[in-house]
C-alpha cells in the first residue's frame, strides 16, 4: 500500500469529506473527497490537504487545513484544484519528498502552476480531456493516463435495499444551472403540449460551485430541489425516468451521466465533449445534436422520450443496459493502484499488446487498457445491445 497525500489549494469552499454525502457540493471536491475514501478504503494511508475546517479523520482520510503543514511526504502526491484561482502555484512553497507527482485535472482550462509541479503524470479525466492537455496545454511531452471520474456504488446500494418507485414520466436536471437548464426547461414545455404527465425535478443550483443560493423555480411542472447531499439525491434518481444533459459546454467528463446510468435512467446527453465516451446512442442513453437552445433539438429530445414511452419493452432495455456502468469510486480506486503499482515497478505493462493510437506499451486494468505513454483509455468490452434503432 501507499502513503498518498491529495493537495488542492482552492479556497472557494470550505468542506470536509462529510460535505457531499449531507449537503452537496459540485463535482471537483465530490469527486476529490470519494477517491480519497475509496484510496483509504483498500488499505491505502491518505491524507487529503485541502480548504477544511479542522484538522480531522473521516472515512479514513487524514484531512488537515491547507496552514498546518508546509511539507508534504508521502509516496504518491496527487496536485487538483476545480475551482476559485484555478491555481496550483502555492505548491512552489511546500516542500515535496514524493516518489510519484500526478496532477489530476479537472477542467479545459490550463491550471496556472502547472509547469512547476514537475509531474510525472497527468491524470485527465477522459480522452477528450487527454486531448486537450496535449494539444492546447502545450503538454504532449508529459505523460498522461485517463482515468474516469467514479461513482458512489455505496450509496446507490443503500437506496436500492428500499427501492422508490420509478415514475416514468420524472425527468430530472441535476448541475449547475449555467449548464442546460433553460434547455431541460424548453424540452419539458414541448412535451407537455402532448402529454401532461411529464414533469421536470431540479438539483443542484449556484451554490454547487460556492455561489450564492437563487430563488426556487415557480412552475407547475418544475419542483426545484436545491442543492442536496449524495445519498438523498440517489434515491431520489431512482424514483425518475429521464435524465436530460443537453447543453453546448464541451464537459471534461460528465459524473452526471455516469450516476444517472448507474440509477437507470434513460439519459439524453449532447454529443459535446466527454459526453459521447460514455453515452452509446440507442444502447445505454441518447446522443441528441443540434444547438440546445433550439426549438428544434427540444423538439428530437422529445420525440425520443416520447417514442421510449410507446415502447417501454425497448426503454426498459436502456436502462438496463445503462445499469451495467462499471466506473464506481472503488472500482477507479483500483485503476490508479495499479497504476502506481506499474510506476513503482511491481508489474510490467501488458505483454502482446501496444496502444491503437501511440503503439506504445499498455496496462490493461481492472477498467480496460490504458497507454502508458499518450495516455488513452479503451474500455475492454463495448456496452451490449440494447434493441432501440437509431431512428
Amino acid at each position: 500500500m501507499y502513503r498518498v497525500i491529495f493537495y488542492c489549494p482552492d479556497r472557494h469552499i470550505v468542506y470536509d469529506g462529510r460535505m457531499p454525502i449531507e449537503r452537496g457540493v459540485g463535482g471537483g471536491v465530490t469527486s476529490r473527497v470519494r477517491m480519497a475514501a475509496a484510496l483509504a478504503k483498500l488499505g491505502h494511508d491518505v491524507t487529503a490537504v485541502v480548504n477544511c475546517p479542522r484538522p480531522e479523520v473521516i472515512d479514513k482520510v487524514r484531512y488537515v487545513p491547507l496552514g498546518h503543514s508546509a511539507e508534504l511526504t508521502g509516496d504518491v502526491l496527487i496536485a487538483n484544484t476545480s475551482g476559485g484561482a484555478y491555481d496550483l502555484s502555492p505548491l512552489e512553497n511546500r516542500v515535496l519528498d514524493v516518489g510519484l507527482r500526478i496532477v489530476w485535472v479537472s477542467g479545459t482550462d490550463r491550471p496556472g502552476g502547472l509547469e512547476t509541479i514537475g509531474a510525472n503524470f497527468i491524470y485527465p479525466k477522459s480522452n477528450f480531456l487527454n486531448e486537450i492537455v496535449r494539444d492546447q496545454w502545450g503538454m504532449a511531452r508529459v505523460r498522461r493516463f485517463v482515468a474516469y471520474n467514479g461513482f458512489d456504488e455505496d450509496l446507490f446500494l443503500a437506496a436500492e435495499k428500499d427501492p422508490p418507485r420509478r415514475d416514468h414520466h420524472r425527468m430530472v436536471y441535476f448541475s449547475h444551472p449555467s449548464k442546460g437548464l433553460a434547455t431541460s426547461l424548453g424540452v419539458l414545455r414541448v412535451l407537455r403540449r402532448t402529454d401532461r404527465r411529464f414533469h421536470l425535478d431540479v438539483f443542484g443550483g449556484e451554490s454547487l460551485w460556492g455561489g450564492v443560493p437563487t430563488a426556487p423555480l415557480s412552475d407547475e411542472a418544475v419542483r426545484d430541489f436545491g442543492l442536496v447531499g449524495q445519498g438523498e439525491l440517489a434515491r431520489e434518481l431512482l424514483a425518475s425516468g429521464y435524465s436530460l444533459i443537453l447543453q453546448s459546454r464541451q464537459e471534461p467528463f460528465g459524473m452526471v451521466v455516469t450516476e444517472s446510468q448507474r440509477a437507470g435512467l434513460v439519459v439524453l446527453a449532447s454529443p459535446v465533449g466527454a459526453y459521447p465516451e460514455l453515452v452509446q446512442h440507442g444502447r445505454n442513453g441518447f446522443l441528441v445534436p443540434g444547438d440546445p437552445q433550439s426549438e428544434e433539438t427540444w423538439a428530437e429530445a422529445a420525440s425520443l422520450i416520447l417514442e421510449l414511452r410507446d415502447r417501454p419493452d425497448e426503454e426498459q432495455k436502456i436502462r438496463e443496459t445503462a445499469r451495467q456502468v462499471p466506473w464506481s469510486a472503488g472500482l477507479m480506486a483500483r485503476v490508479w493502484t495499479e497504476h502506481w503499482d506499474w510506476w513503482f515497478g511491481r508489474r510490467e505493462p501488458t505483454q502482446g499488446e501496444s496502444c491503437r493510437v501511440c503503439g506504445g506499451a499498455v496496462l490493461r486494468t481492472i477498467d480496460g487498457t490504458h497507454c502508458l505513454e499518450c495516455g488513452v483509455y479503451q474500455a475492454h468490452q463495448p456496452v451490449p445491445e440494447a434493441g432501440l434503432s437509431d431512428g
